[in-house]
């Protein structure tokens, strides 16, 4: 039913309460913003290899890509409300190990912590999200990932206001951090158990079988896109985890210098994300698929061979357009599988963390082999891979019906 001026936008069910669990989704994710912020640090103290520094990123990200799903499929079943302030508790944990971790081992553990903390926040998160936008999920969801973005859009703040002068242990503040979204969080929780009814308790059911003529289009689908999250996955990690490097020891800029390129950066993948879905509503999701593979691919290749303003247009532009076509990948998936929203979430979500985890410590490895240089220089050509994105069909709304 269309909108119109006599009829007023459908209510949230509770406006606060989206808006407090978006800000602890702010809260949540800058305390994972520590991971990259405090890596140049631990290079000076700890004395770690880039490839020691990808196994950290890796460790955090893998166990964030096999959670996550899991978690999510059994919580469809069962919410558990108080799950959200007990993962809190986990990254807390992570935050006052992480200060006093002496080698690698341990600063693994600790960041295993974290990742067990931000895989039960997120599925819960979500939900919660869902009962509060009401009839108006779109903006919620909106505002909920919006707010997330800007908390890892704070790591290079943290590196230059906290981690720069105070060093390793500079991560017991983020305890701070994790009291007060911890006790946001008993709250929601309270307000989520009070409103869960039967009706948000998925129960187990017999799925379709698919019709034998869409199975090798998806099959074929699901194979391009994964493509295309690989793309964007290694290139995102890459530059979050790496760049820094390649400003103070290639082109010999400031740490507090090189942190203002990962800002932007950080930047342009929130208003990314935040814009693709809007694009696509407009132009279809398909063509948002094509300008945001085109853009950022060309856009990234440049990225080794610029600086000054021009690395910060480059960084811009190509997190902006990378990021603007994650939601419209989703999107474009649950067209051709509309009644596997968990599956094809999850796969998504897991499929970008895991491809996070493994090109981290990839990466890590070409840095220490061929220098910070050339890694970042096949860094930023791996999205080029995305261009198949031209090999698409139409979305399945528009023409497969």
């Amino acid at each position: 039913m269309t909108v119109t001026r006599s009829q007023p936008l459908p209510a949230f069910n509770s406006l606060p309460i989206l808006g407090a669990i978006s800000l602890v989704h702010l809260l949540n994710d800058s305390i994972q913003a520590v991971i990259p912020a405090i890596f140049p640090i631990l290079q000076t103290e700890l004395n770690l290899s880039y490839s020691q520094l990808g196994l950290i990123a890796f460790a955090n990200n893998i166990v964030a890509s096999f959670l996550q799903p899991l978690i999510g499929s059994y919580t469809d079943r069962r919410p558990i409300p108080y799950l959200l302030p007990a993962g809190m508790i986990c990254s807390m944990l992570g935050m006052l190990w992480m200060g006093v971790a002496s080698d690698i081992v341990q600063l693994v553990l600790a960041v295993m912590l974290l990742g067990i903390g931000s895989s039960i926040f997120h599925p819960e998160g979500s939900r919660l999200v869902i009962l509060a936008s009401g009839e108006r999920r779109g903006i919620g969801q909106s505002l909920f990932q919006v707010l997330g973005q800007a908390g890892q859009a704070l790591a290079p703040v943290w590196t230059i206001v906290i981690f720069a002068p105070l060093g390793q242990k500079g991560s017991w503040l983020f305890v701070i951090v994790g009291i007060i979204a911890t006790a946001m969080l008993f709250y929601l929780a309270g307000w989520y158990k009070a409103n869960l009814r039967e009706s948000d308790f998925v129960r187990p059911v017999a799925l379709k079988k698919l019709h034998v003529k869409w199975q090798g289009l998806i099959y074929y689908v699901f194979v391009l896109i994964a493509i295309i999250t690989f793309a964007r996955s290694c290139y995102l990690v890459g530059v979050v985890g790496f760049y820094t490097f390649f400003q103070t020891k290639v082109l010999m800029n400031s740490l507090a210098e090189a942190q203002s390129y990962i800002f932007i950066f950080l930047v342009s993948l929130a208003l990314g994300t935040l814009h693709g879905g809007t694009l696509a509503d407009r132009m279809g999701l398909r063509a948002v698929l094509w300008l945001s593979v085109s853009v950022s691919s060309l856009t990234a290749v440049l990225l080794p061979f610029t600086e000054g303003w021009m690395a910060y247009l480059v960084l811009f532009v190509s997190g902006y357009a990378a990021m603007a076509g994650f939601p419209v990948s989703l999107i474009y998936c649950l067209e051709l599988l509309p009644e596997r929203v968990g599956l094809i979430s999850g796969m998504m979500f897991g499929l970008a963390f895991g491809i996070g985890a493994v090109a981290a410590i990839g990466l890590g490895a070409i840095g220490d082999w061929l220098g910070i240089k050339n890694m970042m220089i096949i860094c930023c050509s791996i999205p080029l891979l995305g261009l198949l994105a031209f090999l698409l069909p139409m979305e399945r709304s528009r023409r497969y019906r």
